[in-house]
């Protein structure tokens, strides 16, 4: 009986100290990555993300969604929220970028989807001294801007379609990705997976997620503009808005749109005859693919 009682406590301990080790290491993870700040009076703890309040960058991040047609993903205690929505018919995701055991600061990532078939690999990022792993080598693509060969390091496994993707709107939404936030910090990076952003700092700050996501679409654009080219789309100059109270038509068939009968897609807000949606059965906007038009007002 002596014998069953030592090796049950033998057990006992084994197992015991086994999840005292996993709870502190859970505990030293967990911190590294959010720490709890005691507030002021009878207020909860709050749980902070690289400076940040967790509960107010939800707060900011459900309010992006929402504006995006989107979606939030909370996830567990310590971690980040992310926000899937659609930009241009692609799926866009907003997330929190992590560095791994090496550290680091955090970064808010917006990660596009790419065609199928994209070939093209690219990366854009700011000159930085010879040691930091950044600066400039002889084999980099020079786009032929003077201050922008100057300022960034670009990598491209086509010379060619590098500098045609980065014409002028392009460079300067990547200058003003770099100037966002006044950190001068800022990767762009596509391959035949998707197109991502990363920008140091948790954004929080509504003003600053849009702009954010707006130049962020600004470069996905020109990309789905030069896959356009390679497959040999025309690309035609964006018709003229109808003034205020002016005509609406219908580019299926090409005809004006009565009030009555105009409906709009949910995704993009193109508008269409109802009964021209309802035999193309989609949206008629190239790369939307919208099938479902928005509630009628």
């Amino acid at each position: 009986m002596s014998e069953l009682l030592v090796v049950f406590v033998i057990i006992f301990l084994i197992y015991g100290a086994g999840w005292i080790w996993q709870t502190i290491n859970d505990i030293l993870r967990d911190s590294s990555r959010g720490t709890w700040a005691a507030s002021p009076g009878d207020r909860p703890a709050r749980i902070l993300l690289g400076g940040h309040d967790l509960s107010d960058l939800a707060r900011s991040w459900q309010r992006f969604a929402q504006d995006r047609q989107g979606e939030m993903h909370t996830r567990q205690l310590f971690q980040s929220p992310r926000v899937s929505f659609i930009h241009q018919g692609a799926r866009a995701l907003l997330s929190v970028h992590e560095p791994g055991e090496n550290g680091g600061p955090l970064q808010t990532q917006l990660t596009y989807t790419v065609p199928e078939g994209w070939p093209y690999r690219l990366e854009i990022v700011p000159q930085r001294r010879p040691d930091d792993g950044s600066s400039s080598s002889a084999n980099d693509v020079r786009v032929g801007d003077d201050a922008f060969d100057a300022r960034y390091v670009v990598k491209a496994n086509d010379e060619k379609f590098a500098r045609e993707y980065l014409d002028g709107p392009s460079r300067q939404a990547v200058e003003d990705l770099r100037k966002l936030l006044g950190n001068d910090r800022v990767l762009v990076s596509m391959n035949p997976s998707r197109l991502m952003i990363r920008k140091e700092s948790v954004i929080d700050a509504p003003e600053t997620l849009e702009a954010l996501a707006s130049l962020a679409g600004r470069l996905h654009d020109r990309l789905a503009t030069c896959w356009q080219r390679v497959n040999g789309i025309e690309i035609l100059d964006e018709p003229e808005a109808p003034a205020e109270g002016g005509d609406v038509v219908c580019q299926i068939c090409g005809s004006k749109i009565a009030p009555e009968a105009k409906v709009v897609c949910r995704r993009c807000s193109t508008p269409h005859h109802e009964d021209c949606w309802e035999f193309n059965g989609r949206c008629s906007t190239y790369a939307c693919g919208e099938k479902k038009f928005a509630p009628k007002k």
